[in-house]
């Protein structure tokens, strides 16, 4: 019976293929439909867009408990839409949105 344990997991180890490394893919940077999210963004209510920038900076792992204000930069390249938006701790974060709805937040680091 030992003998017969032994074999088995001798077997199933044998068996066993070592992992394949895969590349992961790129993101999908297209924007397939016909909507422009940042636009769409730019659309919102103050407190509705306060609240999808709140989402990007929080998702970025920086922390922000409220947005205090929020403007859109001037001169920003299209079809992408960045805003600069200052969190209750009086950091700035500047926001990009893209048109097929990601966001990008830059932010600068306190000494």
């Amino acid at each position: 019976m030992r003998t017969l344990a032994v074999l088995t997991t001798a077997l199933l180890a044998v068996a066993c293929k070592p992992a394949q490394q895969a590349e992961a893919p790129a993101p999908d940077t297209t924007n397939t439909s016909a909507m422009n999210y940042a636009t769409e963004v730019a659309a919102l209510p103050r407190q509705a867009r306060d609240a999808v920038f709140f989402r990007a900076i929080r998702d970025a792992g920086l922390p922000c408990q409220t947005i205090v204000s929020s403007d859109p930069m001037p001169d920003a390249p299209p079809p992408s839409v960045i805003w600069r938006a200052q969190c209750e701790d009086k950091a700035y974060h500047l926001i990009q949105i893209q048109p097929n709805g990601s966001a990008v937040v830059t932010s600068r680091t306190t000494p």
